[in-house]
């Protein structure tokens, strides 16, 4: 009895736990879901995620410093995180993220050079410019990153080495100075090296994605949009107006048998050809599946759709096919449908499948467009 009263009351804890997992998620992310977590998404996550680190550094530090008599530095950190919140401000509604990185880094490197020269807090000052490294590779890439590393760790040694700064009055050991400057130069080397093997990941990693892209809706064979493809194609001209041609090689089983399989697929890819350099821009086509080709043309009326099916008809029925030491020739049966707020997809695709097999029970190598 009591163990199923408390069920609710889980059900509802772990409702709460989502609900605040879901609203830091939208938070960092600035508003978007990061369902789909391209690199974008994840710069936009990873610079609003430094901004806010800086707010919750900056911010504290400065009002302690301020509290402690120390105004300038105070306001200077202060400034630091008030730039930090307008960043995420800005990156809420703008999604800049290549602007935006420019808001965090820059700030950081001249509020480390600052703390270098003024010593910080209790002399702590040098104890921040560790993180610089890694924010700037990650922001600006291996290139524009080292150049500013490079520039910085120039301003750092000028700081540290020429300049008679607070740093110099503190009491360090003389050593001190060579070792944050090395220190420094091993992070910078570690987080390029890190940064470098990241990118090459992230590289591979896109070109996989292209691969597999081009697997799932490309067909290896003839290289033109493949069933799964097709269909993404026309979903994202729903409610357009457009014609379907569904063709069909007649007797394609002949050229196996006779010929051979390889016969067969170096005559897919001629008539893939074909089909490709016949169409007006705006049209694309698909291997459909097998011997079939799906064909999707719009801008064109009723009769300039059924004189584009003639002219591919034409063209194939006349075009000498040559393997090896074979010779032969093909024909291809059309069915022509129109889709369109009227007609769907579906319907269309249907339609245009009626049509050709009605073209086949009447002698093949012709088009139908009723």
């Amino acid at each position: 009895m009591d163990s199923k009263m408390t069920r609710p009351e889980s059900g509802s804890d772990s409702l709460k736990a989502d609900e605040t997992k879901s609203s830091w998620l939208r938070f960092f992310y600035v508003g978007v879901t990061g369902e789909s977590f391209s690199e974008d998404v994840r710069r936009v996550f990873i610079i609003n995620l430094f901004a806010t680190v800086g707010i919750l550094f900056t911010l504290p530090l400065g009002v302690f410093s301020l509290l402690n008599g120390d105004s300038v530095r105070g306001a200077i950190l202060i400034l630091i995180a008030f730039l930090y919140a307008m960043n995420h401000v800005y990156l809420r509604y703008s999604h800049n993220h290549s602007l935006s990185g420019s808001f965090v880094i820059y700030p950081l490197y001249a509020l480390m050079i600052y703390l270098i020269y003024t010593g910080g807090m209790n002399g702590t000052g040098h104890v921040w410019i560790f993180c610089v490294p890694a924010v700037s590779l990650f922001l600006h890439g291996m290139k524009r990153g080292l150049i500013e590393l490079g520039v910085f760790t120039f301003a750092l040694i000028f700081v540290m080495f020429f300049m008679d700064s607070h740093f110099s009055d503190l009491g360090y050991h003389d050593t001190l100075k060579s070792r944050i400057l090395f220190s420094f130069l091993v992070v910078v080397f570690l987080s390029g090296i890190y940064e470098y093997s990241m990118s090459r990941f992230n590289h591979e990693l896109k070109e996989t994605s292209t691969k597999l892209k081009l697997v799932a809706y490309i067909d290896a064979l003839t290289g033109l949009l493949n069933r799964r493809g097709m269909l993404q194609r026309l979903e994202e001209k729903t409610g357009e107006t457009f014609h379907l041609l569904l063709a069909d090689v007649d007797f394609f089983k002949r050229v196996n048998d006779e010929y051979g399989h390889d016969a067969g697929d170096y005559a897919l890819t001629e008539l893939a050809e074909i089909i490709q350099t016949s169409l007006p821009s705006g049209g694309f086509a698909s291997r459909w599946g097998g011997e079939e080709f799906l064909i999707a043309v719009d801008g064109c009326s009723e009769s300039d759709i059924y004189s584009l099916a003639e002219e591919i008809r034409i063209r194939i029925e006349s075009y000498e096919f040559t393997y090896q030491d074979h010779t032969f020739r093909m024909t291809l049966s059309i069915g022509i449908a129109p889709t369109n707020e009227f007609t769907p997809l579906s319907e269309a695709i249907t339609i245009a499948d009626n049509r050709l097999y009605s073209a086949k029970r009447s002698g093949r190598n012709q088009t139908r467009k009723s």
